[in-house]
């Protein structure tokens, strides 16, 4: 099952690294993708316990699942890969009613919003 994240809205854009953080949890739970996270703060591994970190800001929104949908056609309809889908949502199948965030292609992303 996934689980809904809060946005955790920062005032001033910054986290402090805990112990036993990873760029997917920290990430997840500012509705960013790891890569978003490691790009905005020049990262090539995660740092350690302690590090400031910069949360770039990206609205995502709900998206109710409709009958029928699979997370491969929910992830795509929004621009997003399955692997991106399944990380930010904390899960690896959805079903219909199911809340989850998503994310409006970005340029050069074409999504197929209906």
């Amino acid at each position: 099952m996934c689980k809904l994240t809060a946005s955790g809205k920062n005032p001033l854009g910054l986290y402090e690294v805990k112990e036993g953080d990873t760029a997917a949890s920290v990430s997840g739970a500012y509705g960013i993708l790891p890569q978003e996270l490691a790009a905005a703060n020049g990262l090539s591994e995660f740092p350690p316990a302690g590090s400031i970190l910069l949360i770039p800001e990206r609205e995502g929104e709900v998206y109710e699942v409709r009958p029928g949908e699979t997370l491969a056609e929910v992830s795509e309809k929004f621009g997003m890969t399955e692997g991106e889908f399944s990380r930010l949502n904390r899960c690896s199948y959805v079903y219909p009613t199911q809340r989850v965030i998503v994310f409006r292609p970005r340029a050069g992303k074409e999504g197929k919003e209906k």
